[in-house]
């Protein structure tokens, strides 16, 4: 079955309702997504084909770029995926009351179990170019935002917000992604980050 709203079904003559369709486009989006993530996190990005994303998919290649226009737009897709599910974790763990310093604490250790968790496809520079594009930079505004709060209320010692801020999501993102003197994947490398902030943060 081809085209859009008009989309005939095989062997009836009649077209595919709309809503029927939409459900239909929608799993067909989350199959290839579902595949592309399985894979990239296995086999890395540069290791992945998009006809091996096909076949996962139980689907043609010409499928997948019915819907993405290059192996780049996929995983961006899947990223921003697993990005938004991860905001979603933090949002349900936080309320209005809870301390800013906890709130910053929870975000810094949600950006870092996100990074870890796709740490086969954002270890290269390009790709991560793209997950500080569109994974970490509401971790950085949030913790900025939390800074200040914390500051007025006292909970925060007085610093620089938006260096404080930038050099908390470089130091998760180096030590998530298992570079520099976190390179040999020390156990517990992001709680001890996380322990430290709280200590040293702390009004």
């Amino acid at each position: 079955m081809t085209g859009v709203a008009g989309v005939i079904e095989a062997g009836t003559g009649e077209a595919e309702p709309e809503g029927r369709l939409a459900r239909r486009k929608a799993r067909t989006r989350a199959a290839i997504l579902g595949a592309a993530s399985t894979l990239f996190r296995e086999q890395g990005f540069d290791q992945t084909s998009i006809q091996q994303i096909a076949e996962a998919a139980e689907t043609g290649v010409g499928t997948v770029y019915g819907y993405f226009a290059s192996k780049e737009e996929v995983l961006r897709a899947v990223l921003e995926e697993h990005s938004a599910e991860a905001v979603a974790r933090y949002e349900a763990a936080v309320t209005s009351d809870t301390a800013a310093i906890e709130r910053l604490c929870l975000a810094l250790a949600t950006l870092g179990e996100y990074i870890a968790e796709h740490r086969t496809v954002l270890a290269s520079g390009f790709l991560r170019g793209v997950a500080q594009h569109g994974s970490t930079r509401w971790v950085e505004k949030s913790i900025s935002h939390f800074l200040r709060e914390g500051i007025e209320r006292g909970e925060i010692r007085p610093i620089p917000v938006e260096a404080t801020a930038r050099m908390l999501v470089g130091t998760v993102t180096v030590a998530s992604l298992e570079l520099g003197p976190w390179r040999e994947g020390e156990p517990g490398s992001l709680d001890g980050i996380i322990a430290a902030v709280r200590a040293l943060l702390a009004s």
